[in-house]
């Protein structure tokens, strides 16, 4: 929805709740506009019903946003190519989830002037493992394939240990006949 009509309705709401709140104040016995009008039950009733649709309505419309998702674009031969960050995060937590012993991935994808991004991995890695190893592993995986796949240049790839994850043991179960 275009920025004028938003405006207008936001107004609109915003009007219909302070109409809602005079009523609200002339029922509670207050001369609010220089005069004293009787306001029945019903009318206060549905004055509060309004007033609270009006304000679910502002606080609704400031949080939707119909906004594009944020992209990165990379200049092709033939045109433009926009890839959303939640499609790069996607690629990265693929790349990452392929590495031993890391867990509750969690990736962001961060765009730099020089049309360069750089990606920043959280996870938990599973206890005996050397750290230093395993990160550098899950970097470059992480790195190449995003490069591969999108052809978008990664600057780096910054990691973030949590924690340390259980370990996994099979289970074993035994069969009764």
């Amino acid at each position: 929805m275009k920025l004028f009509p938003r405006i207008i309705l936001w107004l609109y709401a915003l009007g219909v709740a302070a109409a809602c709140v005079v009523i609200l104040l002339q029922y509670a016995g207050t001369e609010v506009l220089g005069r004293n009008f009787e306001i029945y039950d019903d009318g206060a009733a549905a004055a509060v019903i309004f007033l609270l649709l009006s304000i679910f309505f502002l606080i609704y419309r400031s949080k939707r946003g119909d906004h594009e998702p944020q992209t990165i674009t990379h200049k092709l031969d033939n045109g433009d190519l926009k890839i959303s960050y939640d499609t790069l995060e996607q690629l990265a937590l693929k790349a990452a989830s392929r590495v031993r012993g890391v867990s509750d991935l969690k990736a962001r994808v961060h765009l730099n002037e020089g049309g360069t991004m750089r990606i920043a991995m959280k996870f938990s890695i599973e206890a005996g493992l050397e750290i230093p190893k395993t990160t550098a592993e899950l970097q470059d995986a992480v790195k190449h394939f995003v490069e591969q796949t999108t052809g978008i240049p990664v600057e780096q790839v910054t990691v973030y240990v949590l924690e340390l994850a259980q370990a996994q043991t099979a289970v074993v179960k035994k069969r009764v006949e």
